[in-house]
C-alpha cells in the first residue's frame, strides 16, 4: 500500500517577529540546512497508511526560548473522548478520484453544529459503528482535519476529512471493517462519533509572511488544504497571507491528483503567493533529507539526533 506524505517547510519572513529572522532557499530544488526547528509527525506504522509531517524555520540567535505550541493560547484539545463523543452527522461524501485511479479516496464533511472548534493542522477521532475484523468494538481512528477552523461551509459548524478506502493484498483479512471503509461508506444523514479535536504538531504558521513548502503525497494532503483555503478562500480581519506557499504533490498518475481544481482557482488567484507542482515520490522523508542535507556537507541522521536533544524535532504516532 502507498503511504501518505505529508512535510512542510516553513521559512519566516525578515519582518517576523518570531526568533528566526533570515531565511532563504539557493535554488528552488535546494533547501540549506541551518540551524532549525523541525516537527515530525508519524501517524501509523508498518502496512498503514503514513501521513508525515515536519515545519522547519531557518537560523535562529542563541538564547532564545523556546516557544512552545503545548502552551500556545485557545487552542482546544481533547474536548471530547472517546467513551464520550460527539454524535454527528455526515453531511456529503464524494469520491474525489477519478474511476482509473489505482485506489479510491472520498472528501467527506461532518456537521459539529459548532461544538467541535478546532485549528487549522489538527485532527478528529472518529469511532466507526459495529465490531472489527477480530469481533470487537471498533478503536477510535485518528484523521487530519481537511478544512479550515470555518469549514467548507464557511460557517464554523462542520468538519471535513480526506479518507482512502482500504484495500488489503492479504485476502484472509476483513478490511471492509476497516475505520477508513466505514468513512468511504457513510451516506449522508448517518451519525457519526467525534472525539477531539488532538494535536499541536501540525498548527498553521502564525507568521502571515513566511515562505511554506509542503510536500505532501496521498491524503497527506489534508492538513496543508486546511491551511490554504484559510490563506486563499478566506476573508478574516486579524489574519491575511502576504507569503509564498509552495505545495509539492506527489502522485501516482493524474488520476490520483486531489482537490486538483481548488488549487488551480488558487493559483489564478494569487499566482504571486501559490505554486504547486505535480511529482512522484516513492521514498520516505528520511531518504530524501539525507541527500538534501549532504549537499551542505551535513550527516542528516546525526543532525537530527541533535535536533532531538535540543527539543526541535518532536515526534507524535497514533
Amino acid at each position: 500500500m502507498a503511504a501518505a506524505v505529508t512535510a512542510a517547510v516553513s521559512f519566516p519572513s525578515s519582518k517576523s517577529t518570531s526568533p528566526s529572522s533570515r531565511a532563504y532557499i539557493i535554488a528552488p530544488e535546494r533547501i540549506t540546512f541551518k540551524k532549525v526547528s523541525v516537527y515530525y509527525k508519524d501517524v501509523s506504522v508498518g502496512r498503514r497508511v503514513v501521513s508525515i509531517g515536519a515545519q522547519v524555520t531557518t537560523e535562529a540567535p542563541a538564547k532564545v526560548k523556546k516557544e512552545s505550541k503545548k502552551a500556545e493560547e485557545g487552542v482546544i484539545v481533547n474536548k471530547f473522548k472517546p467513551k464520550d463523543p460527539y454524535i454527528g452527522r455526515c453531511l456529503l461524501n464524494t469520491k474525489i478520484t477519478a474511476d482509473d485511479a489505482p485506489g479510491e479516496t472520498w472528501h467527506m464533511v461532518f456537521s459539529t453544529d459548532g461544538e467541535v472548534p478546532y485549528r487549522e493542522g489538527q485532527s478528529i477521532g472518529v469511532i466507526p459503528d459495529g465490531i472489527d475484523e477480530n469481533g470487537k468494538p471498533h478503536k477510535l481512528r485518528l484523521y487530519s482535519i481537511a478544512s479550515s477552523a470555518l469549514g467548507d461551509f464557511g460557517d464554523s459548524k462542520t468538519v471535513s476529512l480526506c479518507v482512502k478506502r482500504l484495500v488489503y493484498v492479504n485476502e484472509k483479512r476483513n478490511c471492509k471493517r476497516s475505520p477508513s471503509n466505514f468513512l468511504c461508506d457513510l451516506k449522508p444523514g448517518s451519525e457519526v462519533k467525534i472525539a477531539g479535536p488532538v494535536g499541536k504538531e501540525m498548527l498553521m504558521p502564525k507568521d502571515p509572511n513566511a515562505t511554506i513548502i509542503m510536500l505532501v503525497t496521498g491524503t497527506g494532503i489534508a492538513p496543508f488544504r486546511s491551511f490554504l483555503w484559510k490563506m486563499f478562500f478566506e476573508k478574516h480581519e486579524d489574519y491575511k497571507f502576504n507569503g509564498l506557499a509552495w505545495l509539492f504533490l506527489g502522485v501516482p498518475t493524474s488520476s490520483s491528483l486531489l482537490y486538483k481544481e481548488e488549487f488551480e482557482k488558487m493559483k489564478e488567484k494569487v499566482p504571486d503567493k501559490f505554486k504547486v507542482d505535480f511529482a512522484g515520490m516513492e521514498k520516505g522523508i528520511d531518504d530524501v533529507m539525507v541527500s538534501l542535507a549532504a549537499r551542505d556537507g551535513i550527516d542528516w541522521l546525526e543532525y537530527k539526533r541533535s535536533l532531538k536533544k535540543a527539543e526541535q524535532w518532536n515526534v507524535e504516532v497514533y
